[in-house]
């Protein structure tokens, strides 16, 4: 099956085809030149190209961004029973686009066609939406019954997600071996968030035993697979010699990497390392810049904490927060 992950908050699945994906760092003409030829297929009948023209319609990739010729290929697509594109059609549907309403209820509907065809992104996607939100009331027993559903039909975002419900309690009860389980069998197929989940729960000994060399390890894994959590939870271990000596210089460099990639809780620690001279001389004006573009993250806390370091260092506050 055509598909990847896309790193959003709700973690819906895509169903992108793969060439579309290789074409994102092509040269313009290159990429024009793979536009019209995929424009061409499509155009004489081939089915199998009607996602991959969408989305290079949607992405803006050899051609200008537009909506409604996505949509008009992606409708065909569903015409045709193409599961990939009810899936991508969902998306679009799931949270909106530029002249296109968010509607969850048509967006669920579409995924739950796909999964009673067989598709494991569209087994987990109706597992997000059950999460709740845009009208859809949240039922976490639901939401775990399609996670599960998604794992066994081979979706390591659904093994993933089913690991983290029964850990959290969320559509059963608190379950770690359960929840232990389903992160190995996500990580057996590929889930850098699940080697990430695990290097955690290693590092904290919740549900294992406590093992930081077996936690650096799968930190190292999920880095690996270009995860930024797993790289930023790298920068943690080095920071306080966790399985590894303290290294300011190493833990700096995990975190710059994990806050190029847009991973806010990044940004705090090198404030942190900034503020402290860990690392790099230490720098007030600088650490400021960083709590700064942490303070922009959608998450309360992260934005709360660094609120309070900018306050510290304008002396409103003198409160102290660790790394990790």
């Amino acid at each position: 099956m055509r598909s990847r992950v896309l790193p959003v908050l709700v973690g819906l699945a895509l169903s992108i085809g793969g060439a579309a994906g290789a074409w994102a760092d092509t040269g313009g003409g290159e990429a024009r030149a793979t536009f019209e030829t995929t424009l061409n297929q499509a155009k004489r009948g081939d089915a199998t190209r009607y996602v991959d023209l969408a989305m290079l319609y949607l992405e803006g990739e050899g051609v200008g961004r537009d909506v409604p010729q996505a949509l008009f290929w992606l409708r065909k697509g569903v015409a045709g029973g193409d599961t990939d594109a009810m899936v991508e059609l969902g998306n679009v549907y799931f949270d909106g686009t530029d002249g296109v309403k968010a509607d969850r209820r048509a967006a669920l509907k579409l995924y739950a066609r796909a999964a009673q065809l067989g598709d494991p992104n569209g087994m987990y996607n109706v597992g997000v939406t059950h999460e709740g939100g845009g009208g859809i009331a949240e039922n976490p027993r639901l939401a775990l019954d399609w996670y599960l559903k998604a794992a066994a039909a081979g979706s390591a975002r659904g093994a993933y997600s089913a690991g983290e419900a029964y850990l959290n309690g969320y559509g059963a009860k608190v379950d770690p071996v359960k929840g232990v389980l389903m992160l190995r069998r996500a990580i057996e197929m590929g889930s850098a968030d699940a080697m990430n989940a695990m290097g955690r729960l290693y590092s904290e000994g919740s549900g294992v035993r406590a093992d930081h060399a077996e936690a650096l390890r799968l930190y190292a894994a999920a880095a690996s697979n270009d995860l930024p959590a797993g790289m930023s939870n790298l920068g943690v271990a080095h920071h306080n010699g966790e399985g590894v000596p303290v290294n300011y210089v190493e833990a700096m460099r995990w975190f710059q990497m994990a806050a190029d990639r847009g991973y806010l809780e990044a940004w705090y620690d090198l404030g942190i390392m900034c503020e402290r001279g860990q690392g790099v001389k230490a720098d007030d004006d600088l650490a400021l810049l960083m709590y700064r573009r942490a303070a922009e993250s959608a998450d309360p806390d992260l934005r709360q904490k660094a609120q309070m370091a900018i306050n510290r260092l304008e002396g409103f506050d003198d409160d102290e927060s660790p790394i990790g």
